[in-house]
Protein backbone atom coordinates (compact mmCIF):
# COMPACT_ATOMS: atom_id res chain seq x y z
CA UNK A 1 0.00 0.00 0.00
CA UNK A 2 1.10 3.56 -0.69
CA UNK A 3 2.30 5.89 2.03
CA UNK A 4 0.52 9.24 2.13
CA UNK A 5 2.69 12.34 1.86
CA UNK A 6 0.60 15.15 3.46
CA UNK A 7 2.34 17.75 1.28
CA UNK A 8 1.05 15.98 -1.83
CA UNK A 9 -2.52 15.49 -0.66
CA UNK A 10 -4.93 17.73 -2.58
CA UNK A 11 -8.68 18.06 -2.15
CA UNK A 12 -10.54 19.20 -5.27
CA UNK A 13 -14.14 20.33 -5.32
CA UNK A 14 -16.14 20.33 -8.57
CA UNK A 15 -19.49 22.11 -8.57
CA UNK A 16 -22.71 21.33 -10.40
CA UNK A 17 -22.06 24.13 -12.90
CA UNK A 18 -19.13 22.03 -14.16
CA UNK A 19 -20.36 18.47 -13.80
CA UNK A 20 -23.73 19.19 -15.39
CA UNK A 21 -24.75 21.00 -18.58
CA UNK A 22 -27.52 23.59 -18.55
CA UNK A 23 -29.71 20.97 -20.24
CA UNK A 24 -29.35 18.75 -17.18
CA UNK A 25 -27.20 16.22 -19.03
CA UNK A 26 -23.88 15.22 -17.45
CA UNK A 27 -20.99 17.32 -18.70
CA UNK A 28 -18.90 14.44 -20.03
CA UNK A 29 -16.33 16.82 -21.49
CA UNK A 30 -15.53 18.19 -18.04
CA UNK A 31 -15.59 14.77 -16.39
CA UNK A 32 -13.17 13.50 -19.04
CA UNK A 33 -10.91 16.53 -18.59
CA UNK A 34 -10.70 16.38 -14.81
CA UNK A 35 -10.18 12.61 -14.89
CA UNK A 36 -7.21 13.04 -17.25
CA UNK A 37 -5.74 15.75 -15.04
CA UNK A 38 -6.18 13.63 -11.91
CA UNK A 39 -4.40 10.75 -13.65
CA UNK A 40 -1.45 12.97 -14.58
CA UNK A 41 -1.17 14.24 -11.02
CA UNK A 42 -1.50 10.69 -9.70
CA UNK A 43 1.43 9.64 -11.87
CA UNK A 44 3.47 12.48 -10.36
CA UNK A 45 2.87 11.17 -6.86
CA UNK A 46 -0.02 13.36 -5.77
CA UNK A 47 -2.86 11.99 -3.67
CA UNK A 48 -6.19 13.27 -4.97
CA UNK A 49 -9.55 13.42 -3.20
CA UNK A 50 -12.43 14.70 -5.32
CA UNK A 51 -15.55 16.26 -3.79
CA UNK A 52 -18.06 16.30 -6.63
CA UNK A 53 -21.51 17.79 -6.87
CA UNK A 54 -24.01 16.87 -9.56
CA UNK A 55 -26.17 14.06 -8.18
CA UNK A 56 -29.33 16.16 -7.83
CA UNK A 57 -28.83 17.73 -11.26
CA UNK A 58 -28.53 14.28 -12.83
CA UNK A 59 -31.57 13.15 -10.89
CA UNK A 60 -33.48 16.04 -12.43
CA UNK A 61 -32.55 14.74 -15.88
CA UNK A 62 -33.62 11.18 -15.05
CA UNK A 63 -37.10 12.42 -14.16
CA UNK A 64 -37.22 15.01 -16.97
CA UNK A 65 -37.52 17.97 -14.62
CA UNK A 66 -36.74 21.40 -16.08
CA UNK A 67 -36.67 23.25 -12.76
CA UNK A 68 -35.27 22.25 -9.39
CA UNK A 69 -37.92 21.41 -6.78
CA UNK A 70 -37.88 23.33 -3.50
CA UNK A 71 -38.98 20.43 -1.31
CA UNK A 72 -36.02 18.96 0.61
CA UNK A 73 -37.63 15.50 0.59
CA UNK A 74 -37.91 15.62 -3.19
CA UNK A 75 -34.33 16.83 -3.58
CA UNK A 76 -33.17 13.90 -1.47
CA UNK A 77 -34.96 11.51 -3.82
CA UNK A 78 -33.35 13.15 -6.85
CA UNK A 79 -29.94 12.80 -5.24
CA UNK A 80 -30.45 9.08 -4.65
CA UNK A 81 -31.45 8.66 -8.30
CA UNK A 82 -28.63 10.73 -9.74
CA UNK A 83 -25.70 9.65 -7.55
CA UNK A 84 -25.27 6.32 -9.37
CA UNK A 85 -24.97 7.95 -12.77
CA UNK A 86 -22.54 10.57 -11.48
CA UNK A 87 -20.13 7.98 -10.08
CA UNK A 88 -20.50 5.72 -13.12
CA UNK A 89 -19.42 8.60 -15.37
CA UNK A 90 -16.26 9.10 -13.31
CA UNK A 91 -15.60 5.37 -13.10
CA UNK A 92 -15.86 5.02 -16.87
CA UNK A 93 -13.25 7.74 -17.43
CA UNK A 94 -10.93 6.50 -14.70
CA UNK A 95 -10.92 3.02 -16.19
CA UNK A 96 -9.18 4.43 -19.24
CA UNK A 97 -6.19 5.04 -16.96
CA UNK A 98 -6.56 1.91 -14.81
CA UNK A 99 -7.72 4.03 -11.89
CA UNK A 100 -10.52 3.08 -9.52
CA UNK A 101 -13.17 5.53 -8.34
CA UNK A 102 -14.39 4.93 -4.79
CA UNK A 103 -17.64 6.54 -3.69
CA UNK A 104 -17.77 8.04 -0.20
CA UNK A 105 -20.94 9.69 1.10
CA UNK A 106 -20.59 11.97 4.12
CA UNK A 107 -22.85 14.24 6.17
CA UNK A 108 -21.79 17.33 8.08
CA UNK A 109 -22.79 15.59 11.31
CA UNK A 110 -20.10 12.97 10.64
CA UNK A 111 -17.46 15.58 11.38
CA UNK A 112 -18.90 16.50 14.76
CA UNK A 113 -18.64 13.05 16.34
CA UNK A 114 -15.10 11.88 17.07
CA UNK A 115 -15.45 8.18 16.29
CA UNK A 116 -17.40 8.87 13.10
CA UNK A 117 -14.90 11.45 11.85
CA UNK A 118 -12.00 9.12 12.66
CA UNK A 119 -13.72 6.29 10.82
CA UNK A 120 -14.25 8.56 7.81
CA UNK A 121 -10.62 9.69 7.87
CA UNK A 122 -9.33 6.12 8.11
CA UNK A 123 -11.61 4.93 5.33
CA UNK A 124 -10.58 7.70 2.92
CA UNK A 125 -6.91 7.31 3.85
CA UNK A 126 -7.03 3.57 3.20
CA UNK A 127 -8.60 4.16 -0.21
CA UNK A 128 -5.77 6.54 -1.08
CA UNK A 129 -3.18 4.02 0.12
CA UNK A 130 -4.77 1.37 -2.09
CA UNK A 131 -4.42 3.71 -5.06
CA UNK A 132 -8.10 4.58 -5.49
CA UNK A 133 -9.51 8.06 -6.12
CA UNK A 134 -12.09 8.81 -3.39
CA UNK A 135 -15.06 10.71 -4.81
CA UNK A 136 -16.99 12.33 -2.02
CA UNK A 137 -20.49 13.72 -2.09
CA UNK A 138 -22.88 14.86 0.60
CA UNK A 139 -25.18 12.09 1.70
CA UNK A 140 -28.19 14.01 0.39
CA UNK A 141 -30.51 11.01 0.32
CA UNK A 142 -30.62 10.88 4.14
CA UNK A 143 -29.19 14.25 5.17
CA UNK A 144 -30.24 17.85 4.57
CA UNK A 145 -27.31 20.07 5.55
CA UNK A 146 -25.73 20.50 2.12
CA UNK A 147 -29.08 20.61 0.33
CA UNK A 148 -29.93 23.61 2.46
CA UNK A 149 -26.49 25.17 2.78
CA UNK A 150 -24.55 24.96 -0.44
CA UNK A 151 -23.44 22.61 -3.19
CA UNK A 152 -20.67 20.73 -1.32
CA UNK A 153 -18.49 23.82 -0.85
CA UNK A 154 -18.37 23.61 2.93
CA UNK A 155 -18.17 19.83 2.80
CA UNK A 156 -14.95 20.15 0.79
CA UNK A 157 -13.46 22.43 3.44
CA UNK A 158 -14.29 19.97 6.18
CA UNK A 159 -12.87 17.06 4.18
CA UNK A 160 -9.63 18.97 3.54
CA UNK A 161 -9.36 19.73 7.26
CA UNK A 162 -10.08 16.13 8.23
CA UNK A 163 -7.33 14.83 5.94
CA UNK A 164 -4.80 17.56 6.89
CA UNK A 165 -4.52 18.62 3.27
CA UNK A 166 -2.42 21.68 2.46
CA UNK A 167 -4.39 22.71 -0.62
CA UNK A 168 -8.08 22.95 -1.46
CA UNK A 169 -8.94 23.70 -5.08
CA UNK A 170 -12.55 24.81 -5.54
CA UNK A 171 -13.43 24.57 -9.23
CA UNK A 172 -16.25 26.66 -10.60
CA UNK A 173 -17.32 28.13 -13.96
CA UNK A 174 -15.75 31.51 -13.15
CA UNK A 175 -12.06 32.49 -13.12
CA UNK A 176 -12.27 33.21 -9.41
CA UNK A 177 -13.85 35.75 -7.08
CA UNK A 178 -14.75 39.09 -8.66
CA UNK A 179 -15.68 42.35 -7.00
CA UNK A 180 -19.07 42.07 -8.72
CA UNK A 181 -20.91 39.56 -10.89
CA UNK A 182 -18.87 39.29 -14.13
CA UNK A 183 -21.88 37.92 -16.03
CA UNK A 184 -23.76 41.15 -15.42
CA UNK A 185 -20.95 43.72 -15.17
CA UNK A 186 -18.36 44.16 -17.92
CA UNK A 187 -16.13 46.16 -15.55
CA UNK A 188 -15.96 43.38 -12.92
CA UNK A 189 -12.43 42.82 -11.64
CA UNK A 190 -10.90 39.51 -10.62
CA UNK A 191 -9.55 39.52 -7.06
CA UNK A 192 -6.24 37.65 -7.18
CA UNK A 193 -5.53 37.27 -3.47
CA UNK A 194 -7.62 37.40 -0.32
CA UNK A 195 -6.18 37.46 3.19
CA UNK A 196 -9.16 36.42 5.30
CA UNK A 197 -7.83 38.34 8.28
CA UNK A 198 -7.81 41.67 6.44
CA UNK A 199 -10.15 41.54 3.43
CA UNK A 200 -13.29 43.68 3.51
CA UNK A 201 -16.04 41.52 2.04
CA UNK A 202 -18.47 44.44 2.13
CA UNK A 203 -16.78 45.61 -1.07
CA UNK A 204 -17.82 42.43 -2.91
CA UNK A 205 -21.19 41.60 -4.44
CA UNK A 206 -21.40 37.80 -4.46
CA UNK A 207 -24.50 37.32 -6.60
CA UNK A 208 -26.54 34.13 -6.73
CA UNK A 209 -25.63 30.53 -7.48
CA UNK A 210 -26.54 28.98 -10.81
CA UNK A 211 -29.76 27.13 -11.53
CA UNK A 212 -28.12 23.74 -10.94
CA UNK A 213 -25.92 24.74 -8.05
CA UNK A 214 -26.75 25.58 -4.45
CA UNK A 215 -23.69 27.53 -3.39
CA UNK A 216 -22.21 30.58 -5.03
CA UNK A 217 -19.19 32.50 -3.82
CA UNK A 218 -20.53 32.98 -0.28
CA UNK A 219 -20.31 29.29 0.56
CA UNK A 220 -16.84 29.09 -1.01
CA UNK A 221 -15.63 31.77 1.39
CA UNK A 222 -17.24 29.85 4.26
CA UNK A 223 -15.44 26.70 3.09
CA UNK A 224 -12.17 28.62 3.18
CA UNK A 225 -12.89 29.78 6.72
CA UNK A 226 -13.59 26.18 7.76
CA UNK A 227 -10.26 24.99 6.36
CA UNK A 228 -7.64 27.70 6.46
CA UNK A 229 -4.75 28.10 8.83
CA UNK A 230 -1.37 29.77 8.24
CA UNK A 231 0.14 26.71 6.53
CA UNK A 232 -2.44 25.94 3.85
CA UNK A 233 -4.36 27.71 1.09
CA UNK A 234 -7.56 27.67 -0.93
CA UNK A 235 -7.83 28.45 -4.64
CA UNK A 236 -11.02 29.30 -6.50
CA UNK A 237 -10.37 28.34 -10.11
CA UNK A 238 -12.11 27.99 -13.45
CA UNK A 239 -12.60 24.25 -13.97
CA UNK A 240 -13.18 24.79 -17.69
CA UNK A 241 -9.66 26.11 -18.16
CA UNK A 242 -7.44 23.50 -19.82
CA UNK A 243 -5.00 21.83 -17.43
CA UNK A 244 -6.16 24.02 -14.56
CA UNK A 245 -5.07 21.66 -11.76
CA UNK A 246 -1.51 21.26 -12.99
CA UNK A 247 -1.25 25.00 -13.65
CA UNK A 248 -2.45 25.75 -10.13
CA UNK A 249 0.13 23.45 -8.57
CA UNK A 250 2.85 25.12 -10.62
CA UNK A 251 1.32 28.51 -9.76
CA UNK A 252 1.10 29.30 -13.46
CA UNK A 253 -2.57 30.18 -13.54
CA UNK A 254 -4.85 32.96 -12.45
CA UNK A 255 -7.70 32.60 -10.05
CA UNK A 256 -8.33 33.67 -6.48
CA UNK A 257 -5.97 32.53 -3.75
CA UNK A 258 -7.40 32.66 -0.24
CA UNK A 259 -5.06 32.47 2.74
CA UNK A 260 -4.45 33.59 6.31
CA UNK A 261 -1.55 35.77 7.35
Amino acid sequence: MKKINPKKLIVIKAGSSLTTLSSGMPNLKFIKSISEQIFRLYKKGFHIVLVSSGAIAQGMKIWNLTSKPKSVDFLQALSASGQIGLINNYQKEFKRFNLIAAQVLLSHSDFGVKNRSENAKNSISNLIKLGAIPIINENDSISTEEILNGDNDRLSGKVATLLNSKKLFILTDQNGLYDKNPDQNSDAKLIGKINLNKFDFKKVSFGNSGILGRGGMTTKIKAARDFLNKTNEVWILNGNQKGILEKAILKKTFGTKIYLA
